[in-house]
C-alpha cells in the first residue's frame, strides 16, 4: 500500500537534516500562536512495525508540519494543511524543496489512528520543525507565515 503519493521526484535522498542549531531568524514571518495538536497513523495498528508505513505531523490550525517514515529507515519531512473531510493532507516534501517542490497527497482514510507517540516520532517532528524554519523563504506564500509555535 502506498500511502504517500508524491510527483516523480518521490525518489529523491530523504531529508538527513540531524543537528540543527535554533536561533531567531531575522525577518521571519510568524502567525499568531496556535495550539499544536500531534497525530500519528500507521499501515499497521501497531507502533514501529517494520516494513510498515507511518505518518506523524503536528497541526497547528489548518496547517501541519510532520514526516511519513518507515520503522529503521528513512523519513521524509512535509509541511501542508489537513483537510479534515477528505481525511488527506497535501502539501510540499521539505527535501526536495532544493531542487523544486515535490507535492505530495497522503490520504489517512485508510491509514490507523495510533494513541502515542514514541520518543523517535518525537524526534522526527523536532527535525521537521526546525527544517520548516529553516526553509520558511523556500515555502509556497500559504504556508507562510508559520506558525509561533514552531518558534518558541
Amino acid at each position: 500500500m502506498n500511502f504517500l503519493q508524491s510527483s516523480p521526484l518521490k525518489y529523491l535522498p530523504p531529508l538527513l537534516a540531524v543537528g540543527f542549531s535554533f536561533q531567531a531568524m531575522p525577518g521571519l514571518a510568524v502567525q499568531p500562536s496556535v495550539q499544536a495538536e500531534s497525530h500519528l497513523y500507521g499501515q499497521s495498528q501497531q507502533p514501529n512495525q517494520l516494513q510498515q508505513g507511518y505518518v506523524v505531523f503536528e497541526q497547528y490550525g489548518n496547517t501541519v508540519v510532520g514526516a511519513s517514515y518507515y520503522p529503521r529507515s528513512e523519513f521524509r519531512c512535509f509541511v501542508g494543511n489537513l483537510n479534515p473531510q477528505s481525511e488527506a493532507v497535501t502539501g510540499v516534501m521539505l527535501a526536495s524543496m532544493q531542487r523544486s517542490q515535490a507535492p505530495i497527497n497522503i490520504n489517512l482514510s485508510p491509514l490507523h489512528q495510533l494513541d502515542r507517540l514514541s520518543p523517535n516520532d518525537q524526534r522526527m517532528l523536532a527535525t521537521c520543525k526546525q527544517a520548516v524554519v529553516h526553509r520558511q523563504p523556500q515555502l509556497p506564500a500559504r504556508w507562510q507565515p508559520i506558525p509561533a509555535a514552531l518558534v518558541q
